[in-house]
């Protein structure tokens, strides 16, 4: 009796283990840019999480999402042509609250 306890709790935990990373070590961004001066949404900003290759576009509506972030700390840059960008940092949180981002003309 003890060995298959011990041997259904070892296939129960190597289950786990093997199974991937479970969702609570992963984050999401999302957000939304727009024109500082008029309010306008900007569709086409390309927001890059530095140091990464994870790069999202915003879409006709100005928002943007970024899924499955490992949880930690991020600077993202927003470029969009003839607008300057600007570096937010994100922190280690499960679900960010949606970000809104001004962009000002050069």
């Amino acid at each position: 009796m003890n060995k298959a306890i011990t041997f259904l709790f070892l296939l129960l935990f190597t289950g786990e283990v093997f199974a991937g990373t479970p969702s609570t070590e992963v984050m999401f961004v999302s957000g939304s840019v727009v024109d500082k001066q008029s309010h306008e949404t900007l569709g086409g900003v390309a927001v890059h999480v530095k140091g990464t290759s994870i790069i999202a576009y915003t879409d006709f509506d100005g928002n943007f999402f970024l899924p499955e972030l490992p949880r930690g700390n991020y600077e993202l840059e927003f470029n969009y042509i003839t607008y300057s960008y600007i570096q937010v940092v994100t922190d280690n949180c499960d679900h960010c609250p949606t970000l809104v981002v001004e962009l000002g003309q050069r």
